[in-house]
């Protein structure tokens, strides 16, 4: 699946308010598109979500997957629409959400095996900062 001319907004773990006020920065910035994860999604695939696939044949599943993080994923946006919203989200979202870009690897991974993977990103990164100072 092709990155490019997808431009979309991915989001996880943010009540309707949350919601409504990324979806109203994103449009500021020329966004329409936006995928919300729900629980019984994150063993999907990114490019299933991004192709609009609801994950509803997962809900009868009992592995639901679940943490108490916030996550916004980027999928072609530009370098100027990422820094525009995250300076936005840093002014109107009380909570500090793990943004990400999607990449041609990650596109290709569950949102769980991401959210994983971003979670150990953040844990090395406060460890070795930790570690610096």
């Amino acid at each position: 699946m092709s990155l490019q001319s997808n431009k979309a907004i991915i989001l996880y773990g943010f009540d309707k308010n949350d919601e409504k006020i990324i979806k109203d920065i994103g449009r500021e910035f020329n966004v329409s598109n936006f995928k919300i994860i729900k629980n019984h999604m994150t063993e999907m695939k990114i490019k299933d979500i991004l192709s609009g696939n609801s994950g509803e044949q997962l809900k009868k599943q009992d592995n639901v997957y679940f943490l108490n993080e916030k996550v916004i994923l980027f999928n072609d946006l530009t370098d100027k629409q990422i820094n525009g919203i995250m300076r936005e989200l840093k002014i109107k979202i009380e909570s500090t959400p793990i943004l990400a870009v999607v990449t041609e690897t990650s596109v290709n991974w569950s949102f769980k095996y991401l959210l994983n993977h971003l979670l150990q990103e953040r844990a090395w990164f406060k460890k070795n900062k930790e570690v610096s100072k």
